[in-house]
């Protein structure tokens, strides 16, 4: 969260910045007297099914199957669920006619309603997710429909790949939690007839004509051996398009989740960052000024803001060492300069209008794309320099120094800037174009030049050794990088694509684990901790440019899920769209847990973190045997954790030591002689 800075917010300036965790918990009462009131909604749903099952025995013996999980209105799924149990077993009576105990099913119904939501969509707490519930009155699709119109999800797409798996993995979830496992598959195979479920279901009334049942009964043996749909296409649209007849009207949401907001907010500045990085010319010169003072928020769109804010940078903050040729950057350090863009964003906002929440300011910025000028909210030269001043407050703090940044933004709307902005369009910068705005951006400010920053000896061989140790790690990484990005030129090789590494922008190491177990312990190397966990895969995200003749491309995003212990037998490798805000999320269970933004493959259920981590995440399973151990994921352990990191605007400060060089220090003379050279293994 983001809370505001009493200290710095003095005349009109609002600053905010982190705050102490608080992801908006309502106090235990009022979470408990939420779900009293929806277990009363789904009990009124039983009634109403025990009512239309009136004339039908048989059928009401299998009410206690009968889970108000599915994909149609609550009623109408503990019909179907009935049915099934009835259609599976006929010949079997569980309970007396006049009176089942209904209790059990209830809260399971519950636990798998809730399951449903925070499993399609990520960022979202078991209390959260009883909300939209009980605003979509237990309806499992019109609730995330409801979170989707919340969190401005405007590229959800009922048909699309990411839709259809999040479909697929909260509902088998779902029906885990509801302890109806089975359902998962009947439910996939019914969506190809639901045209002819429904007016069925729909005429099953009291004392309705037995010929309904036995209809229902053929239609559920008929779609048994349907496969399931194709990951794309219209094979689960269906119950999205009937859940929108379902809707009268627009729902208005009483409350204000500014937690879960702010994490759907870092995902899209994360997407921009990536098109930044798309967009800018090759080699790691400007990486260090990116991850530096590159924020989003400026007098055009988020991508141009970083792009200006990198080469402003650059241009009049140059670095002291002549920078490394890395073909990666720090995935933490990335993910500060998120986090301070964001509350850059915030400051500004609140600053322009000081009547405006934290909440209304998320808000706004939803509905805007993060593009500052399409929110109008400051009317004067002298207010837009303020504001830009409480942004470069809130981002640079604790530096401290503001007003350089604030200045040049409130000067730089300049027609030649614009125009060499405008004709890059959404291509590559050339390293002329890039010149020539840095020309334009240092006229009329005097290059400052960095003062080498005092320190004892020890604390110059130590950030020499950790900037070495980095740069070590992340050559190991880009090495499987390439080898990965090999085997698919290999697989594509029809393609006639020279595919070449640009560089790699997220990874995470600590996929698939922990496993302490014996047999991974004798997997370390020799560069494990013999205290650290073990994880077998790693996922990452790199950018690729493709050579067709003597035509390079403009950078492509992959991702890959490569191995820990050195085989190459699980390897995946493929290209991923640079998500747009508003984009569906593609869950990974570990990437969540390590708090770590990776973009993963919507069509491809090949990786670590999905389908079968999910559901025994829902079993309360641990994932491996580590004895007396046991590392058991759950929803708000994941969230809690994940908070902590994103929030964390001091990462970074570690992975910046491959950036730096002797040239960046001096060694006080009372502490002794010159330190020992250190070179990259």
């Amino acid at each position: 969260m983001a809370s505001l800075h009493a200290g710095l917010s003095t005349g009109r300036l609002r600053i905010y910045t982190p705050a102490l965790y608080d992801d908006g918990t309502p106090w235990k009462k009022e979470r408990e007297q939420d779900r009293c009131q929806l277990l009363l909604k789904i009990q009124s749903h039983y009634k109403e099914a025990l009512e239309r099952l009136t004339g039908s025995d048989v059928v009401r013996r299998f009410l206690p199957s009968g889970v108000c999980v599915g994909l149609l209105d609550p009623v109408s799924n503990i019909i179907v669920n009935a049915l099934l149990a009835a259609t599976a077993d006929k010949a079997s009576a569980p309970v007396a006619v006049d009176g089942p105990d209904l209790g059990d099913t209830e809260r399971h119904s519950l636990d798998g309603l809730v399951t449903f939501l925070t499993c399609f969509f990520p960022y979202l707490a078991d209390w959260e997710a009883v909300r939209y519930l009980l605003l979509a009155e237990a309806d499992p699709l019109v609730a995330a429909r409801i979170v989707v119109e919340d969190r401005g999800t405007k590229c959800f797409r009922p048909d699309s790949a990411a839709t259809n798996g999040a479909l697929k993995l909260a509902l088998r979830c779902a029906t885990v939690a509801a302890k109806y496992p089975q359902l998962t598959d009947a439910w996939l195979s019914l969506c190809s007839s639901l045209d002819k479920a429904v007016p069925l279901l729909s005429a099953v009334q009291p004392n309705y004509h037995h010929n309904i049942f036995n209809n229902l009964h053929t239609l559920f043996k008929e779609t048994a051996h349907v496969p399931y749909p194709p990951p794309t296409g219209r094979g689960l649209i269906g119950p999205w398009e009937l859940a929108t007849t379902r809707r009268t009207h627009t729902t208005k949401v009483p409350y204000q989740h500014s937690w879960s907001l702010r994490r759907v907010l870092l995902d899209a500045i994360h997407g921009f960052y990536l098109k930044a990085l798309s967009r800018m010319p090759g080699g790691s010169r400007y990486h260090r000024s990116m991850l530096k003072a590159g924020h989003c928020y400026g007098p055009f769109d988020p991508v141009s803001n970083i792009i200006l804010n990198t080469i402003w940078y650059e241009a009049n903050f140059p670095p002291l060492t002549p920078q490394r040729e890395l073909d990666f950057v720090g995935t933490w350090s990335l993910m500060r300069i998120e986090a301070l863009s964001l509350y850059g964003l915030l400051s500004f906002l609140c600053t322009c209008h000081q009547d405006l929440s934290m909440h209304e300011a998320m808000r706004i910025l939803i509905e805007t794309d993060l593009n500052l000028p399409a929110t109008k909210h400051y009317s004067s030269v002298m207010e837009e320099q303020e504001a830009f001043r409480a942004a470069a407050i809130a981002a640079w703090y604790p530096h401290r120094n503001p007003d350089a940044q604030a200045g040049f933004l409130s000067s730089c709307k300049k027609p030649e800037v614009l125009s060499l902005l405008s004709n890059g369009g959404q291509q590559q910068f050339s390293s002329q174009a890039v010149q020539q705005l840095a020309t334009l951006l240092a006229s009329g400010m005097t290059t400052q030049q960095q003062q080498p920053v005092s320190v004892s000896k020890r604390q110059f061989d130590d950030t020499m050794s950790e900037g070495s140790e980095w740069r070590r790690a992340h050559k190991r990484i880009c090495k499987k990088v390439k080898d990965a990005l090999r085997i698919y030129e290999k697989q594509n090789s029809g393609d006639n694509n020279c595919y070449q590494l640009y560089v790699v922008c997220g990874v995470n190491e600590y996929v698939s684990g922990p496993d302490n177990s014996e047999e991974s312990i004798m997997k370390r190397d020799d560069t494990d901790d013999e205290f650290d966990n073990y994880y077998h895969h790693t996922h990452a995200n790199f950018l690729v440019t493709r050579n067709v003749g003597s035509i390079c491309s403009v950078p492509v995003l992959f991702f890959a899920e490569l191995s820990n212990h050195g085989d190459d037998d699980q390897l995946l490798c493929c290209p991923v769209d640079i998500p747009p805000p508003g984009a569906e999320p593609v869950r990974c269970l570990f990437c969540e847990q390590a708090g770590i933004r990776i973009v993963h493959p919507a069509n491809q259920e090949g990786f670590h973190g999905r389908m079968l981590e999910f559901e025994k995440m829902v079993r309360g399973e641990d994932f491996y045997d580590n004895g007396y151990y046991l590392e058991v994921y759950r929803n708000h352990r994941i969230l809690r954790r994940s908070e902590s990191i994103a929030n964390w605007r001091q990462g970074g400060d570690e992975e910046e030591c491959m950036y730096l060089g002797s040239n960046d220090f001096t060694i006080r003379e009372d502490d002794g002689d010159e330190s020992e050279d250190f070179e990259d293994d």
